[in-house]
């Protein structure tokens, strides 16, 4: 998957249409529903008992009367499930449906399977609840090399109310038995052929499969390629899988993601999943990776193998030595809502409740210790490496884990033990938890450090018992410091060149990936492009120039030279040293992530020279065949003797000797050169992409004419006074300096003057610019020219500009200014537009913002209304005095608390002048009343044309002062991320505005705010206007139309297209899909498509547009593939337009509401001493709730000691999900970075491809999310690398830009039973750093469920 691709995406939902949506196929973690046969363990639903019954002497059958469980008896193989409709979701024609298998052999005999049959039943426990019954056999000498010799007790549990059968089993060896190798064991279901044909293993990994017979290769049906497990599908009954690659090591997945898997039968809506609540009973750690599910329809619960392994997994079994292992409980969960994403979403709620029951109280078996018979092991876990840092560092996130004891890193070949492992949080502290009785090495690992770690003593549990280790100190390899690197010590090639796949061997699921570095390796034949990227030459890397990401290929490999020969091959390392050390040698540390029949020679500056170093044949993982992006670890420290270097440029050759054949090779983890004295450092760090989106959402109005309350008066201008300009309709008296064209006086119903004559700027344009390498400073554009532009009885146009020469550089911004402003006959306003002009090799510069500012009479404006419930008496200007005490300070300058205002009904309330932004689509009105003069002034915008980033960049509006504003353009709410920076080589030019200043009088503030909505809506019908004089803008015969119909292609929502109903369409500069959200310089038009997706955008200046669009509930956006050019007049049909969202595979859980903000989560209430009593108690909650002064802290109270934790199927996120994820304060200036949890439950993982993690963000303040899965200590998975500057959360935005990442979750990293995300925030610069979450979904594997 895409491991942290940062995806734009445009996607604004309609709030009760698309609620409704998310409740009904959304984790909103209730209570189980017997309805939809959703499980909670330990609690019955009011279902019929279980009851058992025997059928003649060969069957056994188990009904809790949602599902019925068939039996061979004594044998114990599951021959049928009848759940609802289905007699059965087996495969009939076959006889092994449901069984466990071993593949096993003694010395020098070939290897077999045995199908561990039981020969005998009995019944273990059997209530009106519960279930449990076991078959069994003992073996003897006498079955010594027809069965694998072990005693078996294989157990099956069926519960009252839950829709499923756990199944384990008790596998046992004495002492004296024959020596046995045991390479595979596992369990194996194969499902009805004609109706399972979807499979998911996680959210991204989820698709409609081919069927096993597609896989024929005897009647040309597919073609075989390189090893039997892939083939080509050239004839499939499903013509869409035509000439793609399928694979089963395709849905493979590391065992710590490996929760849930399965299949769906699309007709039937049901669901066949496979749970794994723990790993404790897989081997060789939570990074084996292992298959899931595949075509068949196949389902597997794999519990040992040598896959990604191979033989040095200890699976030999010796005569002298008695062994005894429980693997499971696993649980088999079917199910059946309405649609492939509520099953996935239904099973993956299951799986939480299953990991958050672990250990389950209800197994009887006397090898299963519940959890009062287990223990707990706890510590803290440093790093000293004094090359990195002078004192200890913490063990951040680093896997922590027991084993058997053995050596250091033995844990990954450990095969018949118990393991438990878990993720340090970013102090390295770890807790593991519910750990078996038994002795124990405790091992550990920390992401972005080489070698493994062992504690030296060894760990003794016994039930009950509790242990702290204490500080903990991992000493890493390390001879000297770092001269260069090549890579990330993660043990995965992920960060290297995976390249783009042979284009006749793809598989479709893994090419939309974003995340080059993660999904993009499950694709077939990749070692083969090794030979097409070098086909003569090989990798050569200089290190300080060569960027690992692009030139470092990801294995290994031989060259394929033809006719199934293949070249040994040499990369070489090229790098320079500027001194040499003349005591000691210098170390290369090599780390493998996986070695397949491989042998490395490792040379130094002569080619032919012989090897310094050797690493004679290693590795069985076949991990490079397999898809799989590491196999085993291995890490080499290799002396490197300072005679063979030199001053200057030094080269190593890495030579892969072996060429027996394609897949013999290895992939690199990380190569560093070390030497022993200080060094320059040459070090070459991940980089992330970083792309920034924004939500929009538009909201019409409706139009009424314009009303007037005079009619007769003429319009006149009088240029007579010093430096005025006086126009009047009769109605109002508006003044400019001339020929500065500030506003300075306007006179209306009494009002001598609305605007503060105390000061001189009451009405004025400004700019804050600055050229590069220079400090901000603002411009207030003053004119220096003035002139009439129009004068008639029925209006007046007037303009007041300048124009801007070299010799002005450094004192005005580099721009020439056309202000001009608007009265008519009989209309209460004035109307206001700009026209600002860059010419081509003018001085670069950067504007952060334009806007216009109106100061009003401070001593009469007293009531501020933004919106319908967002009004309200405000304070004064004065009020916010700190220095006189009226005021006390608070966080940042702009919020105050108020302490003595004038008003006492305002004290201790907080005032702050973002507690008003808005966003654009909405930021149509505005303004102030002068409640005893009953007169209102109002900012009216009748279009978002003029406007930037799209209509849901918020901005301010009015706030204390009385001051309104109009805001066209701001790093507000986005930081600079926005493009606000003007090339020297590009004109520009561009017209803001008009935007109608209107006042109006009213008996009453309600009277005067709807006369305001009633003027506003006649403005939007009347747009474009028929009476502006500038030629820069276009009249309605002059613009242009587009139209067409939206639809949307999701197949686990839908096969068929669904209409884009209420999709948001619009049109902006060319650019990369989403670029809209930053665009800042051109124009852009916004408009809603209907039910049917049928959307028109009218009225577009002439121009070369791209078309975007996003559909409300769907992630990700739309970009038309062709420019659209709008010429006057024209009207353009685009026609019918597909849309297909982001999607790897089905739903397998969800938080949140994809709408771009995190309004959905927990916004808790404010701090009673911080409040602002007009969202108190908000008529409209929990719309405004976000809109209180230090939510962030609450996040302290609410969480004092352990932060958020979310189990998938219980928590609710409108409780359990705060709204902000940030910092937590640990006192006066300190504060803690946080690591919440995601808990959830998979029943089982699937064995090909990986899930998808799809993580929305609402806002992001310089903040820096790591994601890791299982192991809170571990090096994340993912990390976004330092995001966002919009500030949202300390603004009371509950949305800035908005971000996608799609990141891979390697199927490997998960289990079957309980899984956990962990998201760290992990910058601590600030209490405002941080993030808010959208939306997160985890998705199954498209093919395989």
């Amino acid at each position: 998957m895409k491991n942290g691709a940062i995806v734009m995406k445009m996607a604004r939902v309609m709030t009760q249409v698309f609620v409704l949506i998310f409740l009904l196929q959304g984790v909103h973690s209730r209570t189980s529903r017997n309805k939809s046969n959703i499980a909670k363990p330990g609690q019955n639903l009011a279902s019929p008992p279980v009851t058992l019954k025997k059928i003649g002497l060969n069957q056994v059958v188990v009904d809790n009367g949602i599902i019925q469980v068939t039996f061979s008896n004594p044998s114990g193989l599951i021959t049928g499930i009848k759940y609802n409709g289905f007699n059965n979701v087996l495969n009939d024609e076959i006889e092994d449906r449901g069984y466990w298998d071993v593949v096993w052999y003694e010395p020098e005999k070939n290897p077999q399977t045995d199908f561990l049959k039981g020969e005998k039943i009995d019944i273990i426990n059997q209530t009106s609840e519960h279930v449990e019954i076991s078959f069994s056999r003992t073996w003897t000498m006498a079955r010594r090399g027809s069965i694998a010799p072990l005693n078996v007790d294989k157990r099956y549990i069926i519960r009252r109310g839950v829709s499923g059968v756990y199944m384990y089993a008790v596998l046992e060896r004495l002492k004296g038995w024959p020596q046995v190798e045991m390479d595979q064991t596992r369990i194996v279901f194969k499902l009805d052929t004609t109706k399972f044909d979807f499979m998911a293993i996680s959210d991204n990994r989820q698709k409609v499969m081919p069927s096993d017979a597609d896989r024929n290769i005897n009647n040309g049906i597919a073609a075989p390629l390189a090893y039997k497990e892939a083939v080509r599908l050239m004839n499939p009954q499903n013509h869409t899988l035509k000439g793609q690659v399928d694979d089963k090591y395709m849905y493979s997945m590391e065992s710590k993601d490996n929760k849930v898997h399965g299949w769906i039968s699309s007709d039937q809506r049901v669901g066949f999943w496979m749970i794994t609540p723990s790993d404790e009973f897989r081997a060789c750690g939570p990074v084996k990776q292992d298959l899931t599910s595949h075509v068949g329809p196949t389902v597997l619960s794999m519990f040992t193998s040598v896959h990604y392994v191979g033989k040095e997994m200890n699976t030999a079994y010796a005569s002298s030595e008695p062994w005894k292992k429980m693997f499971g409980p696993v649980f088999v969960y079917l199910n059946s809502p309405s649609s492939s994403d509520l099953l996935w979403t239904d099973a993956k709620r299951q799986m939480a409740a299953e990991v958050q029951s672990w250990p389950y109280d209800f197994v009887k078996s006397v090898d299963y210790p519940l959890h009062h018979q287990r223990g707990t092991v706890e510590g803290q876990l440093f790093v000293t490496d004094s090359y990195k840092s002078k004192s200890k560092l913490y063990g951040e996130f680093a896997f922590v884990g027991l084993a058997l004891p053995g050596q250091a890193g033995s844990w990954q070949t450990e095969n018949k033990g118990y393991q438990f492992w878990t993720r340090a949080d970013k102090m390295g502290r770890f807790a593991i938890a519910n750990v078996r009785p038994g002795s124990y090495s405790l091992y550990a690992w920390v992401i972005g450090f080489i070698g493994d770690y062992k504690y030296e003593r060894d760990i003794i549990i016994t039930p009950g018992k509790e242990i702290n280790v204490g500080p903990i100190v991992y000493e890493p390899p390390r001879n000297g410091p770092t001269l260069w690197e090549i890579g990330v010590p993660d043990r995965t090639a992920a960060e290297f060149n995976i390249p783009d796949p042979d284009p006749t061997l793809l598989t479709k699921l893994y090419l939309s990936n974003a995340n080059p570095s993660q999904d993009r390796f499950r694709q077939y034949g990749l070692w083969n492009r090794y030979s097409v990227l070098y086909p003569r030459k090989d990798l050569v890397f200089t290190a300080g120039v060569s960027d690992y990401k692009k030139d470092w290929f990801y294995a290994h490999v031989n060259r394929y030279s033809g006719k199934e020969k293949y070249q040994a091959t040499t990369w070489k390392i090229v790098f320079n040293l500027k001194t040499m050390i003349k005591t000691g040698n210098y170390t290369l540390r090599m780390a493998l992530a996986a070695a397949t029949n491989a042998d490395l020679f490792v040379r130094v500056n002569e080619a032919n020279s012989n090897p310094i170093f050797t690493s004679g044949l290693i590795g069985r993982d076949n991990a490079i065949a397999r898809h799989g992006i590491h196999g085993l670890y291995r890490l080499y420290s290799i002396d490197v003797q300072r005679k063979l270097l030199r001053v200057g440029d030094n080269t190593f050759f890495l030579t892969q000797n072996r060429n027996t054949s394609l897949f013999t090779g290895v992939m690199f983890s990380e190569l560093a050169k070390e030497m022993r004295n200080g060094a320059p450092v040459m070090k070459m760090g991940r980089v992330m992409t970083q792309v920034f989106v924004l939500i929009f959402l538009l909201q019409g109005v409706h139009s009424r004419t314009l009303r007037s309350e005079s009619n007769n008066a003429a319009v006149t201008v009088n240029t007579s006074g010093d430096k005025q300009v006086v126009v009047d309709n009769g109605i109002i008296q508006v003044t400019f300096s001339n020929p500065a064209g500030l506003v300075t006086g306007i006179k209306y119903k009494g009002f001598d003057n609305v605007l503060n004559e105390k000061i001189k700027n009451r009405v004025y344009w400004d700019i804050v610019w600055y050229e590069p390498g220079q400090v901000s400073q603002t411009d207030f554009l003053i004119g220096e020219k003035f002139k009439i532009i129009s004068q008639t009885s029925e209006q007046v146009e007037i303009s007041f500009s300048k124009t801007w020469d070299t010799s002005r550089r450094g004192s005005t911004v580099p721009l020439n200014v056309d202000k001009r402003y608007i009265i008519r006959r009989g209309v209460i306003g004035v109307y206001m537009y700009g026209v600002l002009e860059r010419l081509e090799g003018w001085p670069a510069v950067t504007m952060d913002q334009t806007r216009i500012v109106y100061k009003l009479n401070a001593t009469k404006f007293d009531y501020m209304a933004v919106a319908d419930r967002r009004q309200n008496l405000m304070p004064l200007e004065a009020d916010r005095n700190l220095t006189d005490g009226s005021a006390a300070t608070l966080e940042y300058k702009e919020a105050v608390r108020l302490v003595k205002p004038q008003n006492k009904l305002f004290k201790g309330q907080v005032d702050d002048k973002y507690l008003y932004s808005m966003e654009g689509k909405d930021n149509r009105l505005h303004g102030w009343i002068a409640s005893e003069q009953r007169v209102g002034f109002w900012i009216i915008t009748a279009s978002n044309e003029f406007r930037t980033c799209g209509p849901v960049k918020q901005e301010l509006t009015s706030h204390v002062g009385p001051t309104l504003l109009s805001m066209f353009t701001s790093t507000h709410y986005a930081g600079k991320e926005l493009n606000t920076t003007y090339a020297s080589d590009v004109p520009w030019k561009k017209m803001f505005g008009p935007v109608f200043v209107y006042l109006n009088s009213a008996p009453s503030h309600d009277l005067m705010w709807t006369d305001a909505k009633r003027q506003l809506a006649a403005e939007v019908k009347s747009w474009p206007y028929d009476f502006v004089k500038s030629v820069d803008y276009p009249l309605r015969q002059q613009r242009g139309t587009v139209k067409g119909q939206l639809f949307v292609m999701d197949s686990f929502k839908s096969k068929s297209k669904l209409n884009g109903e209420f999709a948001f369409v619009g049109l902006a500069l060319p650019g990369e899909v989403g670029s809209w959200q930053t665009e800042n310089k051109g124009y852009q038009f916004w408009t809603k498509a209907d039910k049917m997706g049928m959307f028109t955008i009218a009225n577009v200046r002439p121009g070369t547009y791209n078309l975007f669009a996003w559909a409300a509930g769907h992630i990700g956006d739309y970009k038309y593939e062709r420019e659209i050019i709008i010429t006057p007049g024209k009207a353009i049909n685009v026609g019918s337009l597909v849309y297909e969202p982001p999607r790897s595979g089905p739903t397998l859980w969800e938080i949140g509401v994809p709408d771009r903000t995190a309004l959905e989560f927990n916004i808790p209430d404010p701090d009673p001493a911080l409040v602002t009593k007009l969202y108190a108690n908000h008529p409209n909650a929990p719309e405004d709730r976000f809109r209180q002064y230090g939510l962030w802290d609450r996040y302290k109270v609410l969480y004092p000691r352990e932060d958020v934790t979310f189990t998938v199927g219980v928590s609710d996120y409108k409780k359990d999900w705060f709204f902000a994820h940030l910092n937590r304060r640990a006192g006066e200036k300190k504060l803690q970075a946080t690591t919440w949890k995601i808990v959830f439950n998979l029943k089982q993982v699937s064995q090909t491809g990986n899930y998808t993690l799809r993580m929305a963000l609402a806002a992001a303040n310089t903040a820096d999310i790591l994601v890791r899965v299982n192991e809170p200590s571990s090096k994340p998975m993912f990390r976004t690398g330092l995001v966002g500057r919009d500030n949202a959360i300390a603004r009371h935005g509950i949305h800035g830009l908005y971000r996608l990442f799609n990141i891979d979750v390697q199927r490997k990293l998960l289990k079957v039973g309980d899984n956990t995300i962990f998201l760290t925030q992990n910058r601590v610069t600030s209490i405002f750093t941080g993030v808010m979450y959208d939306y997160l979904r985890l998705e199954g594997p498209s093919g395989a469920i």
